[in-house]
Order: C-alpha cells, then structure tokens, then sequence
C-alpha cells in the first residue's frame, strides 16, 4: 500500500498535464500570435498539427474571399 501511494501521484502529476492545442481561427492564426502559440507548444506534433490546422484555416478564409470582376465587353 504504501508503494501505490507515491506511484498514484506520480501518475497524477504527469498523466493529466495534456498540452492543449489552440483552435484556428483569425485570432490564434494571425502572425504574431502563431508566432506565440508555436513557441509555447512543447511537443513537435502538436505544433505541426496547429501548424495544418492554421494553413488550412487561411486557404479556406481565401476560398471563400471572392471579388467580383465583369467579363470584358463583346467584341463581335
């Protein structure tokens, strides 16, 4: 019993501290703080799946930005 004791809490110190990784959005994906969440994310996968996750966000954002431009005018 007293064995478990000190494993539990080891098992509780690290097994709940989950690096949590930021959505994307305008906000978190914006330069600087992409620049901010990079650094402060520890592990590599979680930063190359924010990483993703932001140039998927930006290349949908320019999907969907669109301007109107009127054909050019009838030449027959």
């Amino acid at each position: 019993m007293k064995r478990i004791i000190p494993l539990v809490a080891l098992v509780a110190l690290f097994g709940c501290e989950q690096e949590v990784v930021p959505e994307a959005s305008a906000a978190t994906c914006a330069p600087a703080a992409f620049q901010q969440a990079i650094r402060e994310l520890r592990n590599e996968a979680n930063r190359k799946a924010f990483t993703q996750a932001c140039r998927s966000f930006e290349k949908a954002r320019q999907m969907r930005s669109w301007e109107f431009k009127p054909s050019s005018p009838d030449r027959y």
